[in-house]
């Protein structure tokens, strides 16, 4: 079935009582931290001249323009900026492209968790960071969301050089089957400052960029050093549980240093570790719901907190090194380097005493159990370049990017081997590996015609190779025992049978041209071409133009119009594996294969080759200094994305059960797969505004930053002769799986920002509203909404404080907290098994997590 609906406009801009927070639960030391720390801003404020927000892109610069250790809490609108635009001269105001650019001050204060996803959803309304759980690797391996697009519809760039994705697919969130970058293995205390582009950009930086593209600029500092070490920690009032919980308890310890080569090199390094407790977050279960078939034991864990909701325990540790080494006049070799091991514990559904999956002998009160995740992520850059060779300025470089994700099992079993059934397990290992050689050359062309300024012209050349490799888990892991009765493999697994296993590798070749001329001192256009050449997809060109207007010095109107090209990451060609989750219905639970395209069991059920995603980006928008220290910016945008790659519904019936026993697959009752199922449109609104002025002997920066973002679907592939001919009532993507791509995101984000800094003293408010969205219901008497069973979640808000103060010229004392009024989104409906018998209490979706209240403190060192 095919369905079409007209793209809709983003929705109006909204007005206050559309987002004055409703009535919050006000703890009392919530309540005289908050006082205490906006008491500061209470004298009246007077303009002045000042800075407003920055947003420089980093593209081909050298390592020296990548940065400056900026302390100030902003910098001018006026800063060059080169992502988006190869022009060295570019400043953010005079860009072509929506561009943000976060400071050092910014950054530092959105890390309070130490999650680099956490801070780039605290910094950007047009970010989203879920907090994935009970859902395997999910628990460990979290992406980011631009724009409302799936997580690897966004190209991460560290110091303008392409960032790797993760060796593990994303199987079970709002946007199962995509390949995220793993933004977490980014050293935290590496970064200098973050620079966004809100803009389609596949012809200038390759795959990936359909949303826009991240780029992360690592400290660069020549001499001197940092060290700090914080503590934090989350207490809450957790009403399913009716219980204050203290948990979550981190600590961060981590320092870096400048040692000089030369007059002008540097060589900077430093290292992390980050200590995580878990959170628990489920609410007690109702037995006769969740159980298997209610057996006396079953029934006597009624009410207890047997599931486990909120974040997995984590240890990451973390290294990093940014140099430069001039070898002679115009010749510099640069290289920078970040390495990150983590181990984290995942969460898995509980099995009662009389579950076919239990083996009373080895858990006779059932058991849940726990997935791990051991981590090794590493990305090294080293290059040359030469000012003016020949009359070009060339950048050559050579990178490799590696994500290794050993799966290991804890506190499970084989119900099919009995008593004799390990409860330790290795599931699987996936390894990812990148490796890739450019040319950048760029220089100024005089075209001879009068103009007022040369040709900026910029070219490349890229050679990429990708290997992709899976191993099998120990034997037990996927056995099928003497037991018939019993479910086989191990239980949260089962593991990566060695049939299953995956090889593969490709060769990717690309070259691009980037052109950008002023005509005059009001109009500048861009242009930009790519070519790319996939050894398993085939070719595929790209192009964007780019044009911004100069009314005035301080009035300009701006827009393009790209496209874009996402080949299917070569994980999504080969990652398998199988879960235990819900069936279609909600009644229970069910072991689901997840099989890669050119599986022959997903052939089978009508899967085909994967093709490369394309996509068209408008966008138009407006800039505005209407005062030295005031900016406002709007942009309006469309991305049509054709031929998106999307995970197929669980396919499960009696008729695929029975087809599964009849080929020998009864080890697993659905099967699903990655396919080309949607073409989808988003419209959206980006509105900053930004105002800095003297206060109280300091400077106070003013900021507000709103995101508007609709989802819908233009086309939905939904079935073949082949599943047609298994079960001829199955579709490819249920009702529900489709509600929830278009539905759950939020529709609006604002924040709502003031960052004060004194001689000795630094305040900072945030206040994030995150907008209203609807996710499917496993309660089919909730109400209909576009034909399906759903629930509405309301907007709600979080409020970060943070308080800082200098204790001496280098030492610095902060103590704050992220969602100090502990609010948490609306719980899911408590009747008909919509929170699986109360022990899910909340949805996952919401951005705003469900952990509520952080409070930490931190002590920096500068010298």
């Amino acid at each position: 079935m095919n369905t079409r609906h007209h793209a809709q406009l983003p929705p109006p801009p909204l007005r206050l009582s559309d987002i004055a927070p409703p009535h919050l639960r006000l703890r009392p030391r919530a309540v005289a931290l908050a006082c205490a720390l906006l008491a500061g801003m209470a004298p009246p404020l007077r303009a002045e001249e000042a800075a407003v927000p920055q947003g420089q892109e980093q593209g081909r610069q050298t390592v020296q323009e990548q940065g400056g250790g900026e302390t100030a809490a902003r910098a001018s609108i006026d800063q060059v900026t080169v992502v988006g635009s190869r022009a060295r001269n570019r400043t953010v105001f005079d860009s072509s492209v929506p561009i943000d650019r976060f400071g050092a001050r910014e950054v530092g204060n959105a890390l309070a968790s130490g999650e680099v996803g956490a801070a780039l959803q605290n910094l950007s309304p047009s970010i989203n960071f879920p907090r994935i759980e009970s859902s395997g690797a999910s628990d460990s391996v979290r992406g980011i969301q631009l724009r409302g697009l799936a997580p690897d519809q966004v190209l991460v760039l560290i110091n303008g050089k392409r960032r790797h994705t993760s060796a593990v697919l994303d199987t079970e969130s709002s946007f199962a089957g995509t390949v995220p970058v793993d933004i977490n293995a980014i050293p935290p205390g590496a970064i200098d400052h973050i620079e966004i582009l809100r803009d389609g950009a596949g012809a200038q930086y390759g795959s990936d960029a359909v949303a826009g593209v991240i780029n992360i600029v690592l400290k660069n500092a020549k001499q001197g050093g940092s060290a700090s070490v914080s503590y934090g920690l989350n207490h809450t009032d957790f009403a399913p549980t009716k219980q204050t919980l203290t948990d979550g308890q981190t600590k961060i310890v981590n320092a870096d240093y400048g040692v000089p080569l030369g007059d002008a090199g540097f060589f900077r390094f430093g290292a992390e570790t980050r200590r995580r407790s878990p959170t628990e977050r489920a609410g007690p279960s109702d037995a006769g719901w969740t159980s298997w078939n209610s057996t006396p034991a079953d029934l006597a864990l009624d009410g207890k907190v047997l599931f486990k909701s909120g974040d997995s325990k984590q240890n990451n540790d973390y290294l990093f090194y940014n140099s430069l080494l001039p070898l002679a006049p115009g010749v510099d070799a640069y290289s920078f380097a970040t390495l990150n091991q983590r181990k984290s514990d995942g969460s898995a559904y509980f099995r009662f005493p009389g579950d076919p999956s239990n083996v009373p002998a080895l858990y006779p009160q059932g058991y849940r159990p726990v997935t791990q995740g051991d981590k090794t992520d590493l990305s090294v850059v080293a290059g040359l370049r030469l000012a003016a060779a020949a009359g070009w300025n060339w950048d050559l470089s050579a990178r490799h990017g590696g994500d290794k994700f050993r799966y290991d099992l804890s506190n499970s079993a084989n119900a099919s081997l009995g008593a004799q059934s390990p409860t330790s397990f290795h599931l699987a290992t996936f390894d990812y590996r990148q490796n890739a050689l450019n040319a950048d050359l760029s220089r100024e062309l005089d075209l001879g015609l009068g103009l007022a300024a040369p040709l900026n012209l910029a070219v490349g050349l890229e050679y990429l190779r990708e290997t992709y490799r899976s191993t099998p888990g120990d034997a037990a892991s996927y056995a099928a025992g003497p037991l018939t009765d019993a479910p086989p493999g191990a239980q949260a697994g089962p593991g990566l049978r060695p049939a299953d296993a995956f090889d593969g590798s490709r060769n990717v070749r690309s070259i691009y041209a980037d052109l950008e001329q002023e005509l005059g001192s009001q109009l500048l256009l861009g242009a930009a071409a790519r070519y790319s050449d996939y050894s398993d997809f085939g070719t595929a060109s790209t192009g964007k133009l780019s044009a911004r207007y100069k009314f005035t010095d301080n009035f300009l109107l701006r827009g393009s119009l790209s496209n874009s090209f996402r080949a299917p990451a070569l994980v999504q060609t080969g990652f398998r594996f199988a879960t235990l989750n819900f069936n279609s219905d909600g009644s229970g639970l069910q072991t689901a294969a997840l099989l890669p395209a050119g599986d022959a069991l997903a052939r089978r059920f009508g899967a085909e080759a994967l093709k490369p995603e394309k996509s068209t980006n408008l966008s138009l928008g407006l800039a505005w200094k209407p005062a030295p220290a005031t900016s406002v910016t709007l942009d309006a945008y469309r991305i049509r994305i054709k031929d998106r790659i999307t995970r197929s519904s669980d396919l499960q019936s009696e008729a695929v059960t029975a087809y599964l026993a009849g080929i020998g697959r009864s080890d697993i009752q659905s099967v699903a797969y990655l396919a080309n199922l949607l073409d989808t449109s988003s419209d959206g609104l980006d509105a900053v505004l930004n105002h800095e002025l003297n206060l109280a002997g300091g400077k106070l920066n003013l900021n507000a930053a709103l995101n508007l973002n609709k989802t819908t679907l233009d086309k939905v592939r939904q079935s073949s002769a082949a599943l047609a001919a298994i079960d001829p009532s199955l579709t490819l993507l249920t009702d529900s799986s489709l509600f929830r791509i278009r539905n759950a995101s939020p529709s609006s984000k604002l924040i709502l920002g003031a960052d004060w800094q004194g001689a000795r003293w630094g305040v900072l408010a945030r206040a994030t509203r995150f907008g209203a969205l609807k996710d499917f219901s496993y309660d089919q008497e909730a109400p209909l909404i576009d034909g399906v069973h759903a629930q509405r979640f309301g907007a709600v808000w979080s409020l970060d404080l943070e308080a800082q103060y200098k204790l001496s010229k280098q030492l610095t004392l902060a103590l704050g907290g992220n969602n100090v009024l502990d609010q948490y989104p609306d719980r899911v409906r408590q009747t008909n098994n919509a929170s699986y018998g109360g022990a899910l209490p909340y949805n996952f979706v919401n951005p705003i997590g469900v952990n509520g209240a952080y409070f930490y403190g931190k002590l920096s060192y500068t010298f």
